[in-house]
């Protein structure tokens, strides 16, 4: 049997934007999808992700990219989002995770696949899992894998 895992792969465009291809298993579910960000923002999350102990309860830190309204003020359609925030007192953290295809026909918006999971994990894997984001955001890996635990 595998392990449940979120891992993520970034294709540069060498113009400071790539796109995320994330896969997730988790339980009996399993997705994959993708959406573009600069390398820049997927280094500033990264970067807070790792620092950000414990994490916050109010404001989860979260990732997510999709299809933006023409102006690009508002995300209009998630395509990858990832949130991080602490799950009870004993320092469990949680990951939920929502992967989309998008709607590939508006007038069917049901065309679209998608899937929202839940990882539960550890501050020390995540730790891992941002430096990682972070490496792979500026080109030097090729994969960040967050593993669950629990």
């Amino acid at each position: 049997m595998t392990s449940d895992l979120l891992r993520l792969q970034f294709v540069h465009d060498g113009d400071g934007t790539g796109e995320l291809f994330a896969e997730v298993r988790c339980r009996e579910f399993s997705g994959v999808g993708s959406a573009w960000f600069s390398d820049q923002t997927v280094i500033e999350f990264a970067v807070s992700l790792a620092a950000a102990y414990p994490l916050p309860k109010d404001a989860p830190l979260s990732l997510r990219g999709g299809i933006w309204n023409m102006a690009g003020t508002a995300l209009e359609q998630v395509r990858v989002g990832l949130e991080f925030y602490p799950i009870g007192p004993l320092g469990r953290v949680g990951c939920h995770i929502v992967l989309n295809t998008g709607n590939r026909d508006v007038e069917r918006p049901k065309s679209q696949s998608s899937v929202t999971v839940e990882l539960e994990t550890t501050y020390s894997r995540i730790e891992a899992f941002a430096k990682a984001l972070e490496m792979l955001a500026k080109g030097i890996t090729n994969e960040a894998v967050l593993e669950a635990e629990g």
